[in-house]
């Protein structure tokens, strides 16, 4: 009903909206037809009286153009026109130079006097251009609305004399305008290019000079150029009512006239329209409300009694049928229902069987999953899954083979049976032989119905054990994961049996689980082994590490391996300096009556000779049958010591093997791969600590005798810094005597002698101050190694230190037999320094390129680097070959002591300057070239702010 009497009301509601969409369309398509011809009508009549009256205007001008201008007969001709047409209310004649000539008016008169300048006058000077002029609307003191023309007045068709100018009342537009009436309340009103109100039917509103830019026409018009583009368009008119609007423009007066229709009378027939629809479909809805109510409660009663019976069926009364008698489709669906209702009661009882299975299944699928996850003990773990499995399926036995230590092997781990004819003894297997060992070997399950009827369990099988135990049912699974077979798993009966897909997918999910619980438990036993394998090796190691205490370190070491490892007895044998016999070093477990026997033995007897001889760890996993310990050691004493397991590895340090590490078992022990590389390791750390500790004891001994040593150099050295010192110092008095004598000789204080004489005294001057520089180097020398060198600080300009260094070369250069070139940078700044040192150094420096240089010159520069100042001497002397420019600081260094010829120094000078410029912060470099000279570049900072060292 509800959808009915949807359907019936939306095509009621679309019908009428429709109509009315197209009758609203219709009738304002008609309104923008009428609203368009109207205001065109209105804009060419307008145009019309103002295109009228600029021609009379026009005419005047032409029949003045006759007569002189001003002239009487031009005054009588303007009088005329004021007396026929009443719409011109003032005429002016005025000449080219905007003078009036006269000014009439049909309601004033003008003097002489009163005529005025038209000359800046927007008509005057459109006219005078030769084209005529509109001025805009204006309304008068009177409230009349009138216009400005003018017209030119030419006495030929090109030649401008002048102009009239007339003011022209239109009251005839307010006539036009209020005579407008079209539709039901249409009006019709003009406005200017401001949008001023010119004109309207109400002239209350034109006198109040009403601005209409809020109507939605105007502003449309004044914003868009040409012909209104949507006549009776819905808006806001000028008084602020909904209107009807459109407008049509007057070009040449920049006018727009406006109609507007009020909505409300305009569509005044369409809404009496809609209502009338509304009501139409009210009725309509109505009507189809009680025809549908009928019909419907006819169709709908047997469909609700069927609802009743399928309500019924639905509580749970799967027996329950419909009984209708419609005779119709009704019926027929009834009856298919009853058909699907005895379907649904068999197939209920049937899911209730299968939803019981499952939930068994379920159960004991969350069972073996936690015991999976919740153990990490794999025979609890294999029991318990195998008991589920069985009591799922029904089986008369279930048997579980795993890879063990051997890879290739198979090996018996689980067994359950409830059946006795099921009983079958275990035994191994190999990896590819038989059905077990297939299974393993591919990771495929196989599955045989009945052993006795299937070719394939009889072309697989190489015992036949299933026929031999009265078996007919056969089936091996693997125990795998993703990438791994573990196991396999064996289900047998006495009775022959087809496994569903759905049995299939769950013994396969059953034996992943086996397999995961084999892969956890491996790798827990692997994870905790190697823990205690990782253990035992961190203790020996901090230990090595720890110590230097060898006994210590060893009697660690056995105890940890007896105690983490599982092993029954442990110890060490260390051979000798000589090599000759093997010590027992450390034990662990072994009788205090057996440990007599075995403090010393032949370094060429048993299996720790063996080991030493190969390098290689020996393991004997049976002792009693290990047919290479009875070659060795006769296997009388391991034997006699119950031991049945036991492993020897050497113990290496640099030089060699210096002894071995032995374990053993009282069981049968299997040594595993990770276990014999701890073993091994843990020897090697013993080796590290025996190195250690001989290391040790070697660098204790050295030390004692470089202690010894040092104190004897100290001695020597304070000893010898003493005797240079006592020995400058007592040198320096009679040197200097010497030097000033020579001199005083020199310059013939005591006479005048001979030129002989006088180069005498010039040599002994020359040579004594050589030898006296000499004194001084090596007296500072031994400062610097006495440590008591230090810096004396203090601001000084480097152009007083150049000015020095000039003087000095001036000295040594008195013969001017080099050139001297010097290059000093302007603005350089104040060091903070010690300024005798400097000094000094360039002293030296420039001596050497003296002493270097037989020809040629010398140049010194000075260079500002912002944070440093750099000093270069460069010479064209002798050179330095590249083999010797490392060394040229070095104490007592001379370099080519032949090219020096007799330019020879004690070889300190360069030495002291290297040592002032480490003292000073300083740097410097050298570059030279055999026979093209030398080239020293040091620099300073400007501020030395903390001395290296101070004496």
């Amino acid at each position: 009903m509800g959808w009915g009497l949807g359907l019936l009301a939306l095509a009621l509601v679309l019908n009428t909206v429709s109509g009315f969409i197209y009758t609203r369309t219709q009738l304002l398509r008609g309104k923008a037809e009428l609203h368009s011809e109207v205001a065109a009508t209105t804009a060419r009549r307008i145009a019309d009286v103002v295109r009228w009256n600029l021609q009379q205007l026009d005419t005047l001008s032409t029949n003045m153009a006759t007569h002189v201008l001003g002239s009487k007969e031009q005054e009588t001709l303007a009088r005329l026109l004021l007396k026929h047409d009443p719409a011109f209310v003032e005429v002016a004649m005025v000449d080219r130079e905007g003078e009036e000539k006269f000014r009439l008016s049909s309601t004033d008169t003008f003097l002489a006097g009163e005529r005025r300048s038209h000359k800046a006058t927007l008509p005057f000077v459109v006219a005078v251009a030769g084209e005529n002029y509109i001025g805009p609307l204006l309304t008068s003191e009177h409230a009349v609305p009138h216009v400005t023309i003018a017209v030119p007045l030419r006495n030929s068709p090109v030649h401008v004399v002048g102009a009239l100018v007339a003011r022209v009342e239109v009251r005839i537009l307010w006539e036009m305008v209020g005579q407008v009436s079209f539709g039901n309340g249409g009006y019709a009103y003009v406005v200017d290019e401001a949008g001023v109100l010119i004109a309207h039917k109400d002239a209350a509103l034109v006198l109040r000079q009403t601005t209409t830019r809020n109507a939605a026409k105007v502003r449309w018009a004044f914003s868009h150029e040409g012909v209104d583009p949507a006549p009776a368009e819905i808006g806001f008119g000028i008084t602020g009512e909904q209107v009807l609007s459109t407008y049509a423009t007057l070009p040449n007066l920049g006018w727009l006239v406006i109609v507007e229709e009020p909505t409300r009378l305009a569509l005044a027939e369409l809404w009496r329209l809609q209502q009338f629809a509304v009501m139409l479909l009210a009725l309509g809805l109505v009507s189809g409300a009680a025809i549908i109510t009928i019909v419907g409660r006819k169709l709908t009663r047997p469909i609700l009694e069927l609802q009743t019976d399928v309500g019924v069926i639905r509580a749970g009364n799967l027996s329950h049928r419909a009984r209708p008698t419609t005779g119709d489709e009704v019926e027929d669906l009834a009856n298919d229902f009853n058909q699907m209702a005895e379907a649904l009661q068999q197939s209920h009882e049937n899911l209730e069987r299968r939803v019981k299975q499952r939930t068994d299944e379920i159960a004991a699928l969350y069972e073996i999953t936690r015991t999976v996850n919740g153990s990490l003990a794999l025979q609890h773990i294999l029991d318990t899954v195998i008991e589920k499995i069985a009591k799922i399926f029904s089986f008369g036995g279930i048997q579980v083979y795993l890879f063990d230590d051997q890879p290739d092997v198979l090996e018996f781990r689980a067994l359950h049976e409830t059946d006795p004819k099921c009983h079958w003894s275990p035994g191994t297997f190999r990896r590819g032989t038989g059905i077990i060992g297939t299974v393993a070997e591919t990771g495929e399950a196989m599955v045989f119905e009945d052993v006795c009827s299937d070719a394939r369990y009889q072309a697989l099988s190489t015992s036949k054990a299933a026929q031999a135990t009265e078996r007919r049912f056969f089936a091996v699974f693997p125990i795998k994961n993703n990438v791994q077979v573990f196991g396999t798993i064996l289900f047998s009966d006495s009775a022959a049996r087809k496994l569903t897909e759905e049995e299939i997918r769950l013994i396969n999910f059953m034996s992943e689980h086996i397999g995961v619980a084999v892969e956890r438990a491996r790798l827990f036993d692997g994870v905790a082994r190697r823990s205690r394998h990782l253990a035992v090796l961190h203790t020996i190691g901090k230990s090595v590490n720890q110590s230097l205490n060898l006994d210590f370190i060893t009697s660690e070491a056995v105890k940890r391996v007896v105690e983490a490892l599982g092993f029954d007895a442990a110890w060490i044998y260390q051979l000798d300096d000589a090599g000759e016999a093997a010590t027992l070093r450390a034990h662990a477990g072994l009788p205090a009556t057996v440990i007599a026997g075995m403090t010393v033995r032949s370094a060429d007897y048993g299996t720790s000779a063996l080991v030493r001889q190969t390098g290689e760890p020996m393991i004997l996993e049976d002792i009693e049958n290990d047919e290479r310990y009875r070659l060795i050691a006769g296997g009388a004493r391991a034997v006699a010591l119950g031991f049945q397991s036991g492993a020897a590895f050497p113990i290496r340090i640099q030089s060699g093997i210096i002894g071995s590490l032995h374990v053993a078992s009282h069981k049968r022990h299997k040594f595993a791969a990770d276990e014999i590389q701890l073993l091994g390791a843990i020897a090697h750390d013993i080796g590290v600590a025996s190195e250690n500790a001989r290391l040790f004891e070697q660098v204790r001994k050295q030390s004692d005798e470089l202690l010894a040593v040092n104190k004897e150099l100290q001695d020597a050295n304070r000893a010898k810094s003493g005797v240079i010192a006592a020995v400058t110092h007592d040198l320096r008095t009679p040197l200097n005597i010497m030097i000033g004598n020579a001199d005083l000789g020199h310059s013939e204080f005591f006479g005048t002698i001979d030129a002989d004489y006088k180069q005498a005294f010039g040599k002994i001057s020359h040579h004594g101050r050589m030898v006296l520089k000499m004194v001084n180097d090596m007296l500072t020398l031994s400062r610097f190694e006495a440590k008591k060198m230090s810096l004396d600080l203090a601001q000084v300009a480097v152009g007083e230190i150049i000015e020095h260094a000039k003087s000095h070369v001036e000295y040594v250069n008195r013969d001017k037999h080099l050139n001297v070139d010097w290059e000093i940078d302007a603005n350089l700044p104040e060091l903070v320094t010690d300024p005798i040192k400097l000094e000094e150094i360039l002293q030296n420096l420039i001596g050497n390129a003296f002493k270097f240089t037989p020809q040629g010159g010398i140049a010194v520069r000075v260079r500002n680097l912002d944070e440093r100042v750099e000093f270069t001497v460069a010479d064209t002397g002798i050179g330095i070959a590249d083999e010797h420019l490392g060394k040229i600081f070095d104490e007592f260094e001379q370099v080519n002591k032949s090219r020096t010829g007799n330019h020879s120094g004690a070889g300190l000078g360069l030495a002291i300057v290297k040592k002032y410029l480490d003292l000073m912060q300083g740097d410097i470099a050298v570059e030279s070239a055999p026979g093209q000279g030398t080239k020293f570049t040091f620099s300073l900072p400007n501020t030395v702010t903390v001395p290296l060292w101070e004496g």
